[in-house]
């Protein structure tokens, strides 16, 4: 049986600016096929979905300390309660805040999955380089 990955869905808030925010869904997923990396999107509306991918250890380190440097930045909030998550691009800023023990959890299956250190493992190098060389 294929593995089909792991979904988990929450509300997040996301801050439209210090005194105001709105709940948004989003829906984080790893699949062992991208050993390294999460997928991470929220609805802006029913027809506006924003979607990002960043390392896995990323996230990890940012529940429970400041982390990233760039596009990504995850920090606990609320004594580790809560995370923030804030995502800067030519195209946008966004600043959101979730549950951080549902995330835990669900992030916890992912390294019993893959666990840390031995993503490259999960990496099929031989499919890569036949999608990257011409035939």
């Amino acid at each position: 049986m294929d593995f089909p990955g792991l979904e988990l869905k929450i509300r997040m808030s996301l801050m439209a600016d210090p005194d105001s925010h709105v709940w948004v869904p989003a829906r984080l997923y790893y699949n062992k096929t991208d050993p390294y990396a999460v997928q991470f999107s929220f609805d802006v509306t029913p027809d506006h979905v924003v979607q990002w991918t960043f390392a896995r250890e990323l996230l990890d380190q940012g529940l429970t300390a400041p982390s990233g440097i760039g596009d990504v930045k995850i920090a606990p909030i609320d004594q580790n309660r809560r995370f923030s998550i804030e995502l800067e691009s030519p195209a946008g800023y966004a600043c959101l805040g979730g549950p951080a023990a549902s995330v835990k959890a669900w992030l916890n299956k992912t390294f019993e999955v893959v666990p840390a250190g031995r993503e490259s493992e999960s990496v099929d190098i031989d499919s890569f380089l036949d999608e990257l060389l011409p035939h």
